[in-house]
């Protein structure tokens, strides 16, 4: 999904600052609730005149959608070193790179967060199955290199074992979320990074969890 060329043919300094606009009142809102009357507001606009860069609210959502997705792929490029041997050390190496692009790019991890939390929408369809689904074959495609390098489980087949894999990461978050007190919604408000503990303490329990997935999935 595109923006329309009248949006295109903007000042880059302009576009970024409707896309922050726009990021901010997702990340604050479902679908559902989000406003495009305080996103003009905001902004200055004319309603009339805001349909002159996206056709739709829908248009406007999965254009942010791809924004982010590109942005984070992007930064994730610079961290990640897909040469790195061992499957478990880079489930390390993309959970630092989360924290780093949550600390660069706040509205743009708030707005990811609420696509993966939001709930089934007639206008979106399911947002949240549909986005899990392209991160786990994703995931997918790093199992089956990774047993073919003879470092994961054969016995495990691959669909199962991205998923626990998937499952995992997002456990991370959940835990941290519980354990520490993590105020998520209030966090994205005051426009802070979504897990504002020290990055120690995150990595300590990435660490964790991901040697109880290694002792169940490495070969």
């Amino acid at each position: 999904m595109v923006a329309l060329k009248t949006f295109e043919n903007l000042p880059i300094e302009r576009k970024v600052e409707i896309i922050n606009a726009c990021l901010e009142e997702f990340a604050l809102h479902d679908y559902d609730v989000a406003s495009l009357s305080n996103i003009v507001a905001r902004l200055g606009l004319a309603k009339g005149s805001f349909y002159r860069y996206f056709d739709s609210k829908k248009s406007l959502y999965l254009f942010l959608l791809n924004h982010c997705i590109d942005t984070r792929i992007q930064h994730d490029a610079h961290i990640i070193d897909r040469g790195e041997q061992d499957f478990f050390e880079l489930m390390v190496q993309h959970f630092a790179a989360k924290i780093s692009y949550d600390k660069k790019f706040p509205l743009q991890s708030a707005f990811l967060f609420n696509v993966m939390n939001e709930k089934n929408n007639d206008e979106l369809g399911n947002i949240q199955s549909d986005s899990r689904r392209k991160v786990l074959n994703v995931i997918k495609g790093m199992v089956a290199e990774w047993k073919k390098r003879g470092e994961l489980r054969t016995d495990v087949d691959i669909d199962t074992m991205a998923f626990i894999v998937l499952n995992t990461q997002f456990s991370i978050f959940d835990y941290i979320t519980i354990t520490y007190g993590i105020d998520i919604r209030k966090n994205i408000r005051e426009r802070r990074v979504l897990h504002d503990i020290p990055e120690d303490v995150l990595m300590n329990v990435c660490r964790q969890f991901v040697d109880l997935l290694k002792n169940g999935i490495a070969k």
